[in-house]
């Protein structure tokens, strides 16, 4: 089967704390999810039962893991192996791509 999806169609930007979370794509191997964060929202500390790989689209993001702080600008990736903690602030209007393993629930990154 084939998917296709754009990151930059149909954009909703939460108001309040919570950035707004969408699945983008979903295969046999992973979910693609855009996070789309207004200025100062955030994901506070929280970890993922698999390795995780962020990527800024937009923007830029304060992001913490392992008692460092990474300032990642668009164009910027990390990964984490599973189960490291970590937290997202944004430090500007952003869009986030979060690769999540298909076993992940994305109903865990909304909680968050």
């Amino acid at each position: 089967m084939v998917y296709t999806a754009s990151f930059y169609e149909e954009l909703h930007y939460e108001d309040g704390h919570k950035p707004a979370i969408k699945i983008m794509i979903k295969t046999d191997l992973a979910k693609e999810i855009r996070i789309l964060f207004r200025k100062g929202q955030e994901m506070k500390e929280h970890k993922a039962p698999y390795p995780i790989v962020v990527q800024i689209l937009e923007g830029s993001i304060d992001f913490g893991t392992d008692g460092q702080r990474y300032p990642l600008k668009k164009g910027m990736m990390i990964a984490l192996p599973a189960n490291q903690i970590h937290d997202l602030r944004a430090m500007e209007e952003s869009m986030v791509r979060l690769s999540l393993n298909l076993q992940d629930q994305t109903s865990r990154v909304e909680g968050i």
